[in-house]
């Protein structure tokens, strides 16, 4: 998690606690929050904190995680600028493969 933190700041994606979305942004259905946040806002306040809260807690493991080829679409046409979060992402993804 801290890479994808430290390549959200190296991009100047990451937030400040003022920054944070609104409370009612958390209560979206839709995948990525996408409806309500930006990606970088939900790997910041979203995943992050989630994943964690499984750690932390010894709650099992998500299976079959896959969020870099959302990444890899939000970021269409920009690659080259984002190439390292996007391979962040794909190294996070991979851990929960089963």
């Amino acid at each position: 998690m801290s890479e994808i933190e430290k390549e959200l700041k190296n991009l100047n994606l990451w937030s400040d606690a003022e920054n944070r979305p609104a409370d009612e942004a958390f209560l979206s259905q839709t995948p990525f929050f996408m409806d309500t946040m930006e990606f970088h806002q939900w790997l910041q306040f979203v995943l992050i904190p989630k994943m964690i809260e499984i750690v932390n807690s010894k709650a099992p493991l998500p299976k079959n995680v896959s969020i870099h080829p959302y990444a890899q679409e939000i970021y269409r046409g920009k690659w080259q600028e984002y190439k390292l979060l996007i391979q962040k992402l794909m190294e996070f993804d991979k851990l929960f493969k089963s």
